[in-house]
């Protein structure tokens, strides 16, 4: 484009942004100083811990967690088959530790959790409390 054809009021500014003079005193700028933009940190490797984000695939939130306490309960009552033996042998101790910790966790959150949170956990709970007493109880023969 021809430069004749350029608009005649328009003005190109230069601002010296150097925050010494050419003899090397400090300048007192202008304009208002801005805080240089931070670089963002990249994100961690695939590998790494935390490198998921929140709420990103496979990520865990409050319910997921205590659902995966509540399964590890669940299969520690109801035991886990000794390769070496072939026997199934059964931890309730170790299930009751599970429970209790459950247990904990809903009296440490209490008022901070949702209401659909709160309602699955007390579900959790009463169910395995239930399954607890059941296997726990002396079998009549």
């Amino acid at each position: 484009m021809p430069e004749d054809s350029k608009n005649a009021t328009e003005e190109i500014k230069v601002s010296d942004r150097r925050p010494f003079t050419t003899t090397g005193e400090r300048r007192t700028p202008d304009q208002p100083k801005s805080e240089p933009a931070r670089a963002q940190a990249p994100p961690p490797a695939s590998g790494a811990p935390g490198a998921q984000e929140v709420g990103g695939p496979g990520a865990i939130d409050f319910d997921s967690f205590v659902r995966y306490l509540a399964q590890v309960a669940f299969h520690q009552m109801t035991g886990a088959r000794d390769p070496a033996t072939g026997e199934v042998t059964a931890s309730l101790e170790e299930a009751k530790q599970t429970i209790e910790i459950l247990t904990m966790l809903k009296s440490k959150t209490q008022g901070n959790l949702s209401p659909q949170e709160a309602r699955s956990l007390d579900d959790l709970l009463y169910h395995l409390r239930i399954e607890f007493s059941r296997r726990a109880a002396p079998r009549e023969r």
